[in-house]
């Protein structure tokens, strides 16, 4: 061994756990996790006090014309986290999720947000300092994100890696050790995602998720305004955001002719095409089409061209049943893919370019991606990795697994406690109502949402 290598194995040995150095080890690391299909292991130890500081706090109402905000505020607590063997003294962590939470009031399988870096600096795990946990409150396979997110995948959109974790968890006085089961794991989408996949500047660009709207608005001139549409990343990027308000002021005020000769330099026309396809296909109603959240706009710099982002995504393959059961949303119809109010999709859809750009995404996924044979090949491999940790779980977690995939005898998923369908009956049924519709035989069922 010569000196240059004891000196480096000296070095490596000295660094704090979770600071690597790599980039190719940690590449290597999330590849297996989110390409490979190797589930993580996490423990989390929660005193009694950091418990009580995680409980939620109800949000203000935002108050005036279209703004909503119904979501509960959680903070962050410090906890002792190992994921994979690595431990993470003092982590942040806190609860996620609207209707996720809700459903889990009465569980301690809560959906989760860790960040090794909130109260220990440059605590990393494999390079990233944020992850996601999903509870699948409603889909006991624990893959609906994962294809879905594929989907969108398909359809051109930069989406967020997914993969899954086996969670314990223990609270002081109340849980010691508590297997919680399978999570669904889901990038978080910060500075490091916008520059690695977004060609983004944070200099320049900004990441909004504009939850606290109904609809996207034109808010006047002054630029403080749209900090309402919930800057993430770029709240003091002055010229992109005069950007964002222009694209509002087209949107709202444009004249028709105006609006069809200008909107194609102001909103990227193909990014909103198969967004609008892969969330008509996987009849995705809790998105921005329907409720006015789980999505994330983006503009990368004070020329650039509005994109959406899709995210939260777990009530796709017909889930969202609020309009109706299931088995109406797997044929809604193709030719208007938006249930809410939506200015923009409303003119889109009046122009002459766009319906054609719209009909060729949505005939291209159904050609490459959303076939029977490649969503059903998908759910197998995913289903062969996820088996055998079930298996160690006992029993009586194979039983919901195969019904979220499989169904009963007419398809539904009695696993949970909605009309949905499972995801194999669900994808087929949807495949031959949405062939039918392209080739006019059926018109598909119309959904609106009440205001």
């Amino acid at each position: 061994m010569n000196g240059h290598t004891i000196f480096t194995s000296l070095f490596l040995s000295l660094i704090a756990p979770g600071l690597l150095v790599f980039a190719e080890d940690n590449d290597a690391f999330w590849k297996s996790v989110y390409n490979d299909n190797h589930v993580l292991q996490i423990e989390m130890k929660v005193s009694r006090e950091s418990w009580e500081t995680m409980q939620p706090k109800r949000a203000n109402n935002a108050r005036g014309k279209g703004r909503l905000n119904s979501a509960n505020e959680f903070d962050y607590a410090k906890a002792e986290i190992t994921i994979d063997g690595q431990l993470f003294s003092d982590a942040g962590l806190r609860f996620k999720g609207n209707s996720s939470y809700r459903s889990s009031r009465a569980s301690l399988k809560k959906p989760f947000k860790i960040d090794t870096n909130r109260f220990i600096t440059r605590q990393k795990l494999h390079g990233r300092t944020k992850l996601n946990l999903s509870n699948a409150f409603l889909d006991p396979a624990y893959m609906k994100e994962k294809l879905a997110y594929g989907v969108y995948r398909a359809a051109g959109l930069p989406t967020p890696q997914t993969g899954w974790a086996n969670v314990v968890l223990s609270v002081e006085g109340i849980a010691d050790k508590k297997p919680l089961g399978i999570y669904v794991v889901i990038e978080q989408l910060d500075e490091r995602y916008l520059e690695e996949n977004l060609q983004g500047d944070s200099q320049q660009s900004i990441l909004t998720k504009p939850e606290s709207l109904d609809d996207w608005e034109y808010l006047g001139k002054e630029l403080d305004a749209y900090q309402q549409y919930n800057i993430k990343i770029g709240k003091t990027n002055t010229p992109t955001i005069q950007r964002l308000m222009e694209i509002m002021e087209l949107i709202e005020k444009a004249s028709d002719q105006e609006f069809a000769d200008k909107i194609q330099d102001y909103v990227d026309l193909e990014n909103i095409a198969g967004y609008l396809a892969a969330t008509s296909l996987l009849a995705n109603i809790d998105s921005y089409i329907g409720m006015p959240h789980n999505y994330y706009l983006l503009l990368n710099n004070p020329q650039d061209k509005l994109k959406i982002l899709p995210w939260d995504v777990n009530e796709a393959f017909g889930t969202f049943t609020l309009l109706g059961p299931s088995e109406q949303l797997v044929k809604w119809e193709i030719n208007r893919p938006w249930v809410a109010r939506r200015k923009l999709l409303e003119r889109l859809f009046e122009t002459e370019q766009f319906p054609k750009l719209y009909r060729i995404a949505l005939t291209n996924l159904m050609e490459k991606a959303f076939t029977e044979k490649q969503m059903f090949a998908q759910i197998d491999e995913y289903k062969n990795a996820l088996t055998p940790v079930l298996q160690k779980l006992g029993s009586g977690a194979l039983e919901p697994f195969e019904m979220g995939i499989e169904g009963d005898a007419r398809g539904r998923n009695l696993a949970v406690g909605r009309r949905t369908l499972a995801i194999k009956p669900f994808v087929k049924q949807r495949i031959e109502s949405v062939e039918a519709q392209l080739e006019g035989v059926e018109k598909g069922v119309s959904l609106s949402r009440r205001r």
